[in-house]
């Protein structure tokens, strides 16, 4: 789906360019595969100095086909001192002697949370529209995302009554979600009942193949790191057990690169989930 990468992407074109009078934009560095995707979604291209070796793979980064314009550094100190980035961006789990040192040397650093929640994306948006003195440019796309939200609300609230189809997050080797997980509040909000919550599962967890044929939900949602890739992992929706149970769940398929980060694209999946609907 095209949604977020048009209506983000289009000032990099220099249309509607909203922070054309700012005196000084930060040059920085990603070292963390979610903070490249916010860099790319918000930044003027001058800005960014380099991303993470991630941001080029084409499974985890949403924007892998921009970041080719970009050099790739890894997130050691070595590579990062020659930059001379006014800031460098990590995650929750960048090394701490990197951080330690780059603190030690003047090197200003800033760490995103991992998003849990929509809100908790909407957030990190806004925050990163900031450190990169784009808080107009943040501002609009945060807008534009709760408009979209709002109609996906409008639209599963008019659906004919009844209860809501069952679904569960079925990853490799039976990887899965609970509500309060971005992908699990996608879910609540695309209008389904997730099945993980039966088993406990409010975070991440687990469902065991004989857990998933005894919860029976009706569509399953996979999102393959390595599509095409022979891996028995890769391939429980597909495992001869669910058919000889009864079952014949959807199964539907959003792209990893779309839910490894939260980001403007969750709206995506959502949207993608609400249409799986009318399919049942």
């Amino acid at each position: 789906m095209a949604w977020a990468l048009s209506s983000v992407l289009v000032f990099w074109n220099g249309v509607g360019s909203v922070n054309a009078a700012s005196p000084v934009l930060p040059r920085v560095v990603s070292i963390n595969l979610c903070t490249d995707q916010l860099v790319m979604a918000l930044a003027d291209p001058e800005q960014i100095v380099a991303l993470s070796g991630l941001s080029h793979d084409k499974a985890g980064s949403y924007y892998h086909r921009e970041a080719r314009e970009f050099l790739r550094v890894e997130p050691i100190a070595e590579q990062l001192l020659p930059l001379a980035p006014d800031l460098v961006l990590a995650g929750p789990y960048t090394s701490r002697y990197t951080l330690n040192l780059l603190d030690e040397l003047g090197i200003r650093v800033e760490a995103l949370p991992i998003a849990s929640s929509i809100e908790q994306m909407l957030s990190n948006v806004e925050r990163m529209g900031k450190l990169l003195a784009q808080e107009s440019r943040a501002s609009m796309v945060v807008s534009t995302i709760r408009e979209k939200l709002d109609d996906i609300e409008a639209r599963v609230a008019a659906l004919d009554g009844g209860d809501s189809p069952r679904v569960a997050v079925y990853d490799t080797n039976g990887y899965t979600v609970g509500n309060n997980t971005v992908r699990g509040q996608a879910i609540m909000l695309a209008g389904w009942q997730n099945v993980a919550t039966d088993k406990g599962i409010e975070n991440y967890g687990v469902l065991g193949l004989e857990q998933l044929i005894e919860l029976a939900p009706e569509a399953l949602i996979e999102s393959p790191y390595s599509e095409g890739t022979y891996s028995r992992g890769q391939m429980l929706t597909q495992h001869p057990a669910i058919r000889a149970a009864g079952l014949d769940p959807l199964i539907i398929r959003v792209p990893s690169n779309q839910t490894i980060c939260a980001g403007p694209w969750t709206v995506d999946v959502v949207e993608q989930l609400l249409e799986a609907r009318a399919l049942l």
